[in-house]
């Protein structure tokens, strides 16, 4: 009888035992999760920052060179954002990887809209009905 009562006194100890490896476990990938999504979010907006200030430079150009002087030419701007685009392939899905390419090939309105249309998804998830030119106001 009492090897009854200690073999489930000692089931119920190992299951507590168990529960909380598969706690911790669980708790431990959800924080890397969460800190490779922190991540991907600030650089991505720092991103679509330099990208918008690059298609529209010439409204931008002070607020850039206010934040980051060395900015001062377009040349500079392209060089940042394709240092920013090497740095995206650790962590940028391949469907970003391949706008922001399209992006750095044809910096303009169209290139940046599909640019941001992918962020999101690969942020976020959302399923999108948007199209190309959703974010253009003229």
């Amino acid at each position: 009888m009492y090897d009854q009562i200690f073999a489930i006194l000692g089931l119920i100890g190992f299951g507590s035992i168990l529960k909380s490896a598969f706690d911790f476990f669980i708790a431990n990938k959800k924080l890397k999760e969460d800190s490779k999504n922190n991540l991907k979010e600030t650089r991505y907006k720092a991103i679509i920052i330099l990208c918008h200030s690059l298609v529209f430079y010439e409204e931008n150009k002070s607020t850039l060179t206010n934040h980051r002087p060395e900015l001062n030419s377009i040349e500079n701007l392209k060089n940042e954002i394709y240092t920013e685009f090497i740095n995206m392939s650790l962590f940028a899905s391949d469907n970003v990887l391949i706008e922001m390419k399209k992006f750095i090939q044809l910096p303009n309105i169209k290139n940046l809209n599909n640019l941001l249309i992918v962020i999101r998804k690969d942020l976020y998830g959302i399923k999108t009905k948007i199209s190309d030119n959703f974010f253009e106001l003229s």
